[in-house]
């Protein structure tokens, strides 16, 4: 049997052969709006223990890495001391949004949920990018809140969803 390790000190390991390999890296908002060569995005999806993620982000920083950062709006993972430290670090908040599964389905009320949520996460830093939560045991599928409305109304400028990987 196999073992995978998925330590601090692999992960580490990892970045420094990809800095050695001359790879940069971006934000996803960053790459967005300006793509350069050889570049790699880095995005968490903070979807519980923040703690974790704030670790990351710290070795991160002392690699000169930026990534992204993706927030739920439940307490297992939204903890606004550890949001703030990560953004002060120069790493991209996005918000990991799941508000069509969180309201049943019903697309009026998730909106304002989506919109609640993301208000009170640009209370803490700039948010421009969003990607959904997966909510594995939900029904609903969170990105069909686009179908109806449109991200870019809240001042977004993308979601790696939506991106199209070769």
């Amino acid at each position: 049997m196999i073992m995978m390790d998925f330590s601090l000190h692999i992960y580490t390991n990892l970045l420094l052969a990809l800095l050695d390999k001359a790879y940069t890296f971006q934000p996803f908002g960053e790459f967005i709006e300006s793509q350069k060569n050889k570049t790699i995005v880095m995005r968490h999806d903070v979807d519980r223990i923040p703690n974790n993620s704030l670790e990351t982000a710290n070795i991160e920083n002392e690699l000169g890495i930026k990534g992204t950062y993706y927030f739920r709006a439940v307490p297992e993972s939204y903890d606004e001391k550890i949001i703030k430290q990560i953004a002060d670090l120069g790493h991209e908040i996005g918000y990991h949004y799941e508000s069509l599964s969180t309201c049943g389905g019903d697309l009026r009320l998730a909106i304002d949920d989506f919109r609640f949520n993301l208000k009170k996460l640009r209370e803490i830093c700039p948010v421009k990018t969003i990607c959904m939560h997966g909510s594995p045991l939900s029904n609903y599928d969170n990105r069909l809140l686009w179908e109806k409305y449109d991200y870019r109304d809240f001042g977004i400028v993308g979601s790696p969803c939506e991106i199209k990987y070769l």
